[in-house]
């Protein structure tokens, strides 16, 4: 009984001595740190708080076993790299512009649904997807193959003009070409900034711009009537 006792004071002594070397963790945190106490192959009684290598007959544990800390998560932006940069390279845009316009759209969240009706990614309206050939706009892949597909065509329709590009992806193409400017919707013009803001440029890079430019085109008919499309000149 009275080596019990001793036992159990060593323990709370230890406990309390931890608690007070503690040095850069609080009082609150050394609480929530296990004690093992156990007999080594020596013979001899231990107090720690690291669990023995091996396992110790008899071993006392005090306080809880905090449980393993999880791996840290991918970051939602990158887990949609190697999409956004396929479909960016499938159709002539930059990949830092595609991420900036999800980011400003639904903040990397595929299951978003605006109060319009907006859905995933990159935030297509269901009439938007349907025509686009996009069955669940909340499939990562398939919104983002949409909604890349529907900008370039949107910058192809601009002139390659990414701020009114931008504002037909936001107001509707119809409404953009109507005015030939950005309409004065706070939210679009807000859209706007926001995407080029974060992307960091006003104008887009497109594959032709960072690679080679296509050859001149010519069409002409000949003597014969037979119309020519080429890019090697008529011979004059």
């Amino acid at each position: 009984m009275g080596t019990h006792c001793m036992n159990h004071r060593k323990f709370f002594l230890l406990a309390i001595l931890l608690m007070m070397t503690a040095g850069s963790f609080c009082a609150s945190a050394w609480g929530q740190q296990p004690l093992y106490s156990y007999t080594d192959d020596n013979g001899i009684q231990v107090y720690t708080n690291l669990p023995p290598v091996n396992s110790k007959a008899g071993m006392k544990i005090q306080g809880s076993v905090p449980p393993a800390e999880p791996p840290p998560p991918i970051a939602k932006e990158e887990s949609y790299n190697a999409i956004i940069e396929k479909y960016a390279g499938d159709y002539g845009l930059d990949p830092s512009l595609i991420h900036s316009i999800i980011a400003t759209e639904s903040g990397f969240n595929s299951k978003a649904v605006s109060p319009k009706g907006a859905r995933g990614l990159m935030q297509l309206m269901p009439a938007t997807a349907q025509r686009l050939g996009v069955s669940n706009s909340f499939d990562p892949e398939e919104n983002i193959r949409g909604g890349v597909k529907h900008f370039r065509s949107l910058m192809d329709n601009f002139n390659n003009d990414l701020e009114l590009s931008l504002a037909a992806y936001n107001a509707g193409e119809n409404l953009v070409q109507r005015l030939g400017r950005v309409p004065e919707i706070r939210e679009t013009k807000d859209y706007v900034q926001s995407v080029t803001t974060k992307y960091g440029k006003k104008t887009a890079q497109t594959q032709e711009q960072e690679g080679e430019k296509h050859p001149p085109a010519f069409r002409f008919i000949d003597e014969s009537g037979i119309l020519h499309l080429t890019n090697i000149p008529p011979s004059r």
